[in-house]
């Protein structure tokens, strides 16, 4: 466009100037004179409002120009902050991200290897380098400035992409843990189910306990359970577990009261027998002891033996008359040893 104006601005000088020299060739008249005069002063005129048209048009698209890139330099930093943030994003949860954290551990490569790359793109030209008045500098400036915010965008969306996979390879194997635990969980949960049977003071537990294990092994096999939906599964089917093993403990004890309580039982009605028994000995051997600590023993009378005064020979001669001669004597005595003492019976 700039080119066709200094074009037609050659064509009028040109074809006033051959204008001009060809009525110099010939003699003309005082009105010719006059009228080529005013066609010079009018040619000049033209001619200089042209010129002064072309530059103006050019510095018009030089101005316009360089605001179009300022604002792209705008649009440069703005993307070239949000990729240093993003850089430093990535380059953060690549720190706290162990290999024991992930599922597949190729995407902490890739995430690596995408804050490597964001590195090398951030940075953003400044306006000032460019001269503002050399349209051919400004536009390759901007070609230049497109490309720097092409490939930082470019970037970001790489690094992004990075730290979603290594999120979804987190939870994956959160999700994969929380599996695992809960399968255990429901494994260990059925063992008890079986061997708790008829061991219970409350039978409802155990019914509690299977319904707990069956909505978990519904849930593992759901294919969009969480993490927060296997572990509430987890919790449900321990809470149930708990329930079981009180009840558990709760029969073992009522039946260990009961065992002891029988046994306490059995020891006192035991005991009681054995006392009645020992009772019963001890009488009959005082009985017998009794009986045998008497005992009765008829002497010779002294009629019989030696001569004693007459009352005395009158009560034995009255003795004797029942006992045919003999005293009736009895003796007491003790299991200690000592000797007997020998007394009349009456």
């Amino acid at each position: 466009m700039e080119e066709n104006k200094d074009t037609e601005v050659t064509q009028v000088i040109d074809s006033a100037t051959v204008e001009t020299a060809q009525d110099e060739d010939r003699e003309a008249t005082p009105s010719e004179k006059r009228v080529k005069k005013s066609v010079k002063i009018t040619a000049s005129i033209i001619a200089a409002i042209i010129v002064l048209g072309a530059g103006g048009g050019y510095a018009y698209a030089s101005t316009r120009a360089y605001d179009d890139y300022e604002a792209q330099v705008k649009s440069a930093k703005a993307i070239d902050s949000k990729l240093v943030k993003k850089v430093e994003s990535a380059r953060q949860l690549a720190k706290a991200t162990k290999d024991t954290d992930v599922l597949d551990k190729t995407v902490l490569d890739s995430l690596n290897a995408s804050v490597k790359s964001g590195e090398t793109q951030k940075g953003s030209p400044k306006a000032e380098d460019v001269n503002k008045w050399v349209l051919w500098d400004v536009s390759k400036a901007k070609t230049t400035v497109a490309d720097d915010i092409t490939a930082a965008t470019k970037a970001i969306s790489s690094i992004d992409a990075a730290m979603g996979k290594v999120e979804s390879s987190k939870t994956a194997k959160q999700v994969k843990d929380a599996k695992d635990t809960l399968n255990k969980t429901v494994s260990d949960a059925e063992t008890l189910y079986k061997d708790s049977e008829g061991k219970v003071q409350d039978d409802k537990t155990r019914e509690s306990l299977k319904t707990a294990i069956d909505a978990a092994k519904k849930t593992v096999d759901n294919k969009k359970s969480d993490v927060k939906a296997l572990n509430a599964q987890k919790d449900a089917v321990s809470k149930a577990v708990t329930g079981v093993n009180d009840s558990k403990s709760a029969k073992e004890q009522a039946d260990a009261e009961a065992k002891a309580k029988a046994e306490a039982e059995e020891a006192a009605r035991q005991a009681a027998q054995q006392a009645a028994q020992s009772q019963t000995q001890s009488y009959s051997n005082t009985s017998s002891r009794a009986n045998s600590g008497t005992s009765t023993y008829s002497a010779p009378t002294q009629q019989a033996q030696t001569q004693q005064s007459a009352p005395q020979q009158s009560q034995t001669q009255n003795n004797s008359s029942n006992n045919s001669g003999y005293i009736k004597l009895c003796s007491s005595g003790d299991t200690s040893g000592k000797e007997f003492d020998y007394v009349p019976c009456n």
